[in-house]
């Protein structure tokens, strides 16, 4: 009887310990592919990031040259090539794949590279007679594209559940992401339509209205704590546009702003890569993590 009952104990317990060994292989499994997910999602994003810049610098660039300034026409075509290779680049992160799926791409990534190459050939006919982009057409459709690659960034980031990562508060980094992201898009636009007026040496009643409500959103983020370490190149940025912009002969140039424009929109996605950055160590193995410290 005694015998029975420790068989039948050792049953269970060999049973119970082959259960929890079962469901520790599993969750482990589901762990390592939800890693490789997420490190896949970051690589993404960061192409992202990169195709981002090089659109939102060829928006201003080109409407420069729209608006008559011919100096900066040397930037271009060698933005043109980095769009075209960032996203050629992207492409090849979706062809590598996961472990267990293939990766396809959203809806959203077929909209931006079938936009994108539509108007690189319109942009590259920008100093020809054969250009048919006015200004206003030009900013529209780069406006366009960036808003849906900075929406494809957030579709990225949730795909891959990279979301699921949150700081030492508990906190998801989606906030911060689309706040830094956003507000770096804000300082494009000014950038873009700065250069412009600068350009054309005249600053319209459309556009002044348009860089008064942008540099206000801009500064009620500074005021609202945006997370930066120091703003006073935004806030002269500001000043500038107030004092040499939107003036009736406006009396900086177009190469000048877009410079000074352009600064403030990396110091704004250097932070956000430093963001970037401090998440994905959260996916590093412990000892891995170490090690990256240490260098």
């Amino acid at each position: 009887m005694n015998n029975a009952f420790l068989v039948y104990g050792l049953t269970i317990f060999v049973s119970s310990m082959l259960l929890a060994i079962s469901i520790y292989l599993v969750k482990t499994h589901q762990r390592n592919i939800l890693r490789i997910q997420q490190r896949t999602g970051f690589n993404i994003v960061t192409r992202l990031r990169e195709l981002l810049t090089h659109v939102q610098q060829h928006r201003g660039i080109s409407n420069a040259l729209l608006n008559g300034d011919v100096s900066l026409t040397s930037r271009l075509t060698p933005l043109t090539l980095k769009v075209s290779n960032s996203i050629a680049s992207i492409n090849k992160e979706f062809k590598a794949g996961a472990v267990d799926e293939q990766l396809q791409p959203l809806p959203r990534w077929e909209s931006i590279t079938e936009h994108w190459s539509r108007l690189s050939i319109k942009t590259d006919q920008l100093t020809t007679k054969a250009n048919q982009l006015t200004t206003a057409n030009n900013l529209q459709q780069h406006n366009k594209l960036i808003l849906n690659i900075l929406y494809f960034i957030d579709d990225i980031a949730e795909q891959h559940q990279i979301y699921k990562i949150v700081d030492a508060q508990g906190e998801s980094m989606r906030h911060m992401w689309l706040e830094l992201l956003f507000t770096a898009e804000n300082i494009g636009q000014i950038r873009a339509i700065g250069t412009g007026v600068a350009a054309a040496n005249s600053c319209t009643s459309v556009e002044r209205i348009r860089l008064n409500y942008l540099c206000h959103s801009l500064q009620q983020s500074l005021d609202d704590g945006l997370m930066l370490e120091n703003s006073e190149q935004i806030r002269q940025l500001l000043q500038v546009v107030v004092q040499q912009i939107t003036i009736a002969v406006p009396s900086i140039k177009a190469e000048e702003f877009f410079n000074l424009a352009s600064a403030c929109v990396e110091q704004i996605l250097q932070e956000f890569d430093k963001q970037l950055q401090q998440f994905e160590q959260k996916l590093m193995p412990e000892n891995e993590n170490r090690a990256a410290v240490s260098h």
